[in-house]
């Protein structure tokens, strides 16, 4: 369990935790391969959301999932180009309401860099690992500015 006092403090950063559905770079499950592989390595992202055409979340696609998914079935460029996404999406990683409690968030970003937001199945966005490290860097920082620490006997 959490200190009260050491959550408060993290929490009061958590406005930067999530980034919103609409800064967020997607794939849509019909786009197909090769333009998920462009995206990912365009823009140097090691997966993404995918959202379907009502813009629900559907899973998390990956550099590791397309490779995987190419090499069990011998692909090739002209294959990719009319490979949809849909049929090699990771549905496994776990998503989180808006209103998660702070050490839930900690233990699921152990195993994820971002942890997708939904309500329902709508896509609000993603809680990123980075913006939390940043609050625990600003904790390890500042928390002695409003708190003094005096060690147990």
């Amino acid at each position: 369990m959490i200190d009260k006092h050491i959550e408060a403090f993290i929490m009061s950063q958590s406005a930067t935790f999530m980034i919103p559905a609409q800064n967020v770079a997607v794939l849509l499950a019909e786009h197909n391969i090769a333009h998920a592989k462009l995206l990912l390595s365009q823009y140097k992202y090691s997966r993404v959301p995918v959202l379907n055409k009502d813009k629900e979340y559907v899973g998390v696609l990956g550099l590791n999932e397309i490779v995987e998914f190419e090499m069990e079935h011998d692909f090739f460029y002209e294959k990719s180009q009319n490979t949809p996404i849909s049929e090699i999406v990771n549905t496994d990683i776990a998503t989180v309401r808006p209103s998660i409690p702070l050490e839930e968030m900690l233990n699921k970003l152990i195993k994820e860099p971002f942890l997708p937001v939904v309500k329902g199945q709508e896509f609000l966005g993603i809680i990123v690992r980075q913006e939390i490290l940043k609050a625990f860097s600003a904790f390890a920082h500042d928390f002695t500015k409003d708190y003094e620490i005096t060690k147990r006997d």
